[in-house]
């Protein structure tokens, strides 16, 4: 079981998971674009600071005994995320379109500040 203060840790590091995953089926989807290269510098810059993230949450639940198995799809509107407890294996439903919709702002937030350097960085 997992406690009601893990909750919030646990939703976290779920939200990163999935971005991580879809910023990187997105990067080896945009190789054929003519400026490539100038979306792969940013967009590397938010992988790296998501990926930071990841890692430290994950270190948390790994203190706690939490460990994420998988998502399984239950059909098209539902979606399992499956998790290792102490005791037993906890499985927690999300929405599938809530969980992209979610997923996507947490990727635009973590691009924010790193386009607003470069234009910080633009001579006039």
């Amino acid at each position: 079981m997992i406690d009601l203060q893990d909750r919030q840790l646990v939703y976290e590091f779920l939200m990163l998971e999935l971005a991580i995953r879809s910023l990187q089926h997105d990067m080896d989807n945009m190789k054929h674009l003519k400026f490539a290269e100038l979306y792969f510098t940013q967009l590397d810059g938010v992988l790296k600071n998501l990926q930071a993230d990841y890692h430290w949450r994950r270190k948390k639940l790994a203190g706690k005994k939490i460990r994420f198995n998988k998502w399984v799809k239950v059909d098209k509107y539902f979606t399992d995320a499956i998790l290792a407890t102490n005791g037993e294996d906890a499985v927690i439903r999300f929405s599938t379109p809530v969980l992209k919709q979610n997923s996507q702002l947490l990727v635009e937030q973590k691009m924010l500040p790193i386009v607003v350097e470069k234009l910080e960085n633009i001579p006039n």
